[in-house]
């Protein structure tokens, strides 16, 4: 009899383990459905996200999107409007305190505006009238014009101006600009940030303003103590006849 109830135990206990050995078997199953699923499903997302690997492999229908975003826009045409001869009167100002500035520096110069690439960029050259201190290799100090050349252009995807600017004063980085255009005061408000030393970084606020076809401004603010300040404006003034 005892022999006969252990053999009924270990009966029972064997078809406890099956059972669980089926239940543990169609839960790794369901559990591997799942996973497959989501795998296929990731997957799946990433290539509806990620449609065009390239140009090459679009399709005519992507690649005709492609060039239609690459056309250029109304926005374009604002700054097509520029394209020529013009002359500037800038100043720099100094914070006295947090209320008060004063005109640190006057300057002018020169800039000539072209068109690049079919009217998609816009090429900026700008020139000092007078001269500055300019750093140069070995730790040396030059006095030289300056020279700057800004690139601007629309962003037809972002819906954002974009400006990169480059010049032999400050800075060996290039420093890039997006903008968001304003009609009612017609003007292309940029924001930027860039580092200067390591590990130091700094804002720009920079208003492009539209006056007449003759006529714009620039005016340069930085951050300073988490308030933006009035760095730089300049005027700029249409060459006769360009």
């Amino acid at each position: 009899m005892k022999q006969h109830k252990t053999n009924g135990i270990d009966s029972e206990m064997s078809i406890q383990k099956k059972d669980r050995f089926t239940f543990l078997k169609g839960f790794v199953s369901i559990m591997l459905i799942q996973a497959t699923i989501l795998f296929n499903n990731s997957i799946c997302g990433q290539n509806k996200n990620d449609t065009i690997i390239s140009v090459y492999s679009a399709t005519e229908n992507t690649y005709s999107q492609i060039l239609d975003y690459s056309r250029p826009s109304k926005y374009h045409q604002l700054l097509a409007d520029l394209v020529g001869s013009w002359t500037f009167k800038g100043k720099h100002y100094e914070w006295t305190d947090s209320v008060n500035k004063k005109v640190s520096l006057e300057f002018s110069g020169s800039v000539v505006r072209e068109s690049f690439a079919n009217g998609r960029y816009f090429v900026v050259n700008v020139t000092s009238d007078g001269t500055l201190e300019m750093p140069v290799q070995d730790g040396k100090m030059v006095e030289t014009k300056f020279h700057g050349l800004d690139i601007e252009g629309y962003d037809n995807v972002k819906k954002k101006f974009v400006k990169t600017a480059i010049g032999n004063h400050l800075y060996s980085g290039l420093n890039t600009y997006e903008g968001v255009y304003d009609s009612t005061k017609r003007a292309i408000a940029f924001n930027s940030e860039f580092e200067p030393l390591p590990g130091v970084k700094t804002k720009d606020s920079f208003l492009f303003i539209f006056i007449d076809k003759n006529h714009y401004n620039w005016e340069y603010f930085q951050e300073e103590n988490g308030k933006f300040r009035l760095g730089t404006e300049i005027n700029f003034t249409r060459v006769t006849g360009n």
